[in-house]
């Protein structure tokens, strides 16, 4: 896993890249910052992941790729400090409902109320423990 945070320590962006035997697998986008916390259902969540992609020749059969990069993510937004996640599934996306149960799969909660477009989902971060 490879972390690359835009425009330095604590920039508003970070990028993760699975890969593996040098061919990148996926890729996770978290935005945070100024603009990005979200109040929701009554909680400020302070990370938005934007985005997390798996390689469709990569994905399902049990490879867990997907799942092992949110763990990633996660656990380095807990190192962080960070309290809390949520993302949006789009409705227009092709494979939306199955991406709706990877995320519940994985412990995301739908908000109730879903919006005409998009599914909102959070996510409780564990604070990491201290070393």
């Amino acid at each position: 896993m490879k972390e690359q945070e835009e425009h330095g320590d604590g920039a508003p962006h970070g990028v993760w890249v699975l890969e593996v035997a040098g061919a990148v697998l996926g890729t996770a986008i978290v935005k945070r910052g100024r603009r990005v916390p979200k109040t929701i259902a009554g909680r400020l969540w302070p990370v938005y992941l934007e985005y997390l992609i798996i390689d469709e020749d990569h994905r399902g059969g049990g490879r867990r790729h997907g799942a092992l990069l949110e763990e990633h993510v996660m656990r380095e937004l807990a190192r962080q400090g960070c309290s809390g996640a949520y993302l949006q599934v789009f409705k227009e996306d092709d494979d939306w409902e199955a991406s709706l149960k990877f995320w519940k799969r994985l412990g995301w909660e739908q908000v109730v109320g879903p919006q005409a477009t998009h599914i909102l989902m959070t996510k409780e971060i564990a604070a990491s423990p201290s070393t």
